[in-house]
């Protein structure tokens, strides 16, 4: 149920954001939730791999007006339930950015 719960909200919160479905924003997408699952495997910590993401949010919004405000706001609410379905429930990449996300086609 948990599980559900945590899908739910992340499909509610992407959706609510327009994003374009194209290369580069699959490719940037697949990066950043590789990355991120690259860290759950080290001894990074969560406030760390937050601080990461807040500057990767940072630089797309120096390339994307408003985007930084947005991104935060995604990673203050979301971050920490992406990286618990990466540890308890096996999500991949691809599963973060296609079907949570949008970002790929």
């Amino acid at each position: 149920m948990k599980v559900l719960i945590l899908i739910a909200s992340l499909v509610l919160a992407a959706s609510a954001i327009p994003q374009p479905r194209n290369e580069l924003t699959c490719d940037i997408c697949m990066d950043i939730m590789t990355d991120l699952d690259n860290f759950i495997t080290s001894d990074t910590t969560e406030g760390e791999i937050i601080d990461f993401v807040k500057q990767i949010c940072a630089a797309l919004g120096a390339i994307i007006d408003g985007f930084e405000a947005t991104c935060n706001l995604l990673v203050g609410t979301q971050l920490p339930a992406i990286i618990e379905g990466f540890v308890n429930d096996n999500m991949d990449p691809t599963t973060v950015c296609t079907d949570l996300f949008g970002a790929c086609p």
